[in-house]
């Protein structure tokens, strides 16, 4: 039996066996969705979060937007007096996985499709073997007549455009005094494919805001050994 259900006889059967392969293929490409990571505890999100550095308010400020516009940001808010920066980037490449930020109720919509699809193949192989069965009895019977083989039409019901993600960045400095600043960056960010949302959630891994913290090091390292220029 198993057999016959992967290496149908009739010609209907390996027409609807290689569209049922096919529609798997097309389908399941869309079933998954972005890795996701949990949320950590708030005192370790801080400190992961947190750098102090040396220098004033308006010199690390300068050094988060240079930072910021390396890492390919583009600067939406701007206070200079308060301490604040946000930012965003759009891009179809991941740059850092999502955090759940809390239990998920019910079926994402990944998920149904998934379940959907699952539920479509186990009907088309169950009629792939009834009419390679039935076609069988047809030849064992001597009918031989003209059969109508439906190839169908590819109803490509996945995704069809790129994912795009979507990150925010804000930023709060506070002066601790006239040579120390201290730093704190948050983030979040969301994936959208087709004009839907897949899932959103804040950003939580050490490597991006290690990245920007040895960005604004390096900023500022260069900003203070830079030549004097002299008349």
């Amino acid at each position: 039996m198993l057999i016959r259900l992967i290496r149908p006889h009739s010609n209907f059967g390996k027409s609807l066996f290689y569209l049922l392969v096919g529609y798997l293929v097309i389908g399941l490409s869309g079933c998954t969705t972005p890795p996701r990571t949990e949320k950590p505890p708030t005192s370790v999100a801080r400190a992961m979060e947190t750098r102090s550095f040396s220098g004033n308010l308006k010199t690390v400020l300068k050094a988060s937007i240079n930072s910021l516009q390396d890492m390919d940001y583009t600067i939406e808010v701007l206070n200079s007096d308060v301490g604040l920066i946000t930012a965003s980037r759009t891009t179809e490449n991941k740059k850092a996985k999502l955090a759940s930020e809390g239990p998920q109720e019910g079926m994402t919509d990944s998920e149904k499709a998934c379940l959907a699809i699952g539920a479509i193949a186990i009907i088309a192989v169950i009629a792939a073997a009834v009419f390679d069965d039935d076609e069988d009895d047809n030849r064992r019977g001597g009918r031989r007549g003209g059969s109508n083989i439906y190839t169908g039409g590819s109803n490509d019901n996945g995704p069809d455009g790129p994912m795009i993600y979507r990150y925010k960045v804000t930023i709060n400095l506070t002066e601790l005094n006239g040579e120390e600043t201290n730093v704190r960056v948050s983030a979040s960010g969301e994936v959208e494919q087709d004009g839907k949302i897949l899932s959103t959630g804040g950003v939580h891994e050490p490597e991006f805001f290690q990245k920007f913290f040895a960005g604004m090091n390096q900023g500022l390292f260069l900003d203070e050994n830079q030549p004097i220029k002299t008349n």
